[in-house]
Parts: structure tokens; C-alpha cells; sequence
């Protein structure tokens, strides 16, 4: 996410929990562990807090679990690793057992 979305969902985060005063550091810290996450996942995660929770969320919470926001691409690696998997079994040369001659 860059600045302009952090402070998006910072100013909900403020909106939803009054209690929370944003502060120069805060929006740093944010911005920071918050740069690898897609915007539209950041704001589902904060959606779903507030819907839940009457604590003002962390960044943790907010970032999400990353196993269920990958579990597409963890797939699609897995499924890859298969087939390179099975055409090295296609093509391997067996071994020879002793006393077998080279052939």
C-alpha cells in the first residue's frame, strides 16, 4: 500500500475507534509494515474488525493471515512442482542393479 492508502484506512480506523489519535509515527509504522499488502485485502480485513471486535485493530490484524490471501498461488506453485515432479520420473534412467552390465 502506499501513504494515501494507509491513511485511508488509518482515517476508518479513527472514524470506527475515537479513541485512537493518529500520529506522525503512527502513519510511519503503518505505512512500513503495511507496504506489502494489497489495499483491497487491507480494507476487507479492516471491514471484518469492525464488525467484530470493539478493540481498535492491529497491524497484524490488518495485514491478515497471508496463508489464506496466498492459498491461490501456494496452489498453482504446488501443482507446478508436481508436473516438473513427474516429467523427471518420465524421463529418469533407471539404475542398474549390481552385476548388471552397462548397456
Amino acid at each position: 500500500m502506499n501513504n494515501q492508502q494507509v491513511l485511508s484506512i488509518l482515517a476508518v480506523v479513527v472514524t470506527a475507534y475515537p479513541i485512537v489519535e493518529l500520529s506522525d509515527e503512527m502513519v510511519t509504522l503503518w505505512e512500513r509494515m503495511l507496504e506489502d499488502v494489497p489495499f483491497s485485502q487491507a480494507e476487507q480485513n479492516l471491514s471484518h474488525h469492525i464488525k467484530t471486535s470493539h478493540f481498535p485493530p492491529m497491524i497484524s490484524q490488518i495485514r491478515g493471515n497471508p496463508t489464506a490471501s496466498n492459498i491461490d498461488q501456494l496452489r498453482s506453485e504446488t501443482q507446478e512442482r508436481l508436473a516438473l515432479m513427474e516429467s523427471w520420473e518420465k524421463s529418469a534412467v533407471p539404475l542398474l542393479k549390481e552385476g548388471e552390465p552397462n548397456g
